[in-house]
């Protein structure tokens, strides 16, 4: 009985092991990513925390800011890997719109899942949550309107 329980707790403690080592090289992978994709460029306002957005982009129609892509609720910590993946591929947010294209997404369109699922374990658990809100754009109405931007999607995004 007692080599049956030690047998069981050696296992127990070699899959957590192995499992916490499989994270740790996923959540590498997805720095890595993080770092060739250059994210924080875009996601860190001049003088803010890392990712926590802000950062203001001048438009022809009006001036997008970056959004917190921390774990943080105010970020993505409430994203699930399918609403990470459809924003960061297919420039759809969690509530369903459409991003502007200041978001690159056409460009990461063709990125694994594999190379997604470890940038979602990177951001989920290899970055310090910051609690900072998101910045409306200062695009006028109607040209604030984002249906039209999922004809563009449509249209450019593959």
């Amino acid at each position: 009985m007692k080599t049956m329980l030690i047998a069981t707790l050696l296992l127990a403690a070699t899959t957590a092991v192995q499992a916490t080592t499989n994270d740790d090289a996923q959540v590498r992978q997805g720095e890595y990513l993080a770092r060739a994709g250059d994210c924080v460029a875009c996601h860190t306002a001049r003088n803010g925390q890392p990712f926590a957005g802000g950062l203001p982009m001048e438009t022809p129609i009006g001036t997008v800011y970056s959004t917190n892509i921390t774990p943080a609720a105010s970020g993505i910590g409430q994203y699930s890997f399918e609403d990470f993946d459809q924003a960061v591929r297919k420039g759809i947010r969690k509530d369903g719109s459409t991003l502007y294209p200041a978001m690159p997404y056409p460009s990461y369109a063709r990125v694994s899942e594999q190379d997604m699922q470890a940038l979602y374990a990177y951001f989920m658990k290899g970055v310090a949550p910051v609690e900072q809100a998101n910045k409306a754009s200062d695009i006028p109405w109607p040209l604030s309107m984002r249906w039209p931007l999922a004809v563009w999607r449509g249209l450019f995004a593959p």
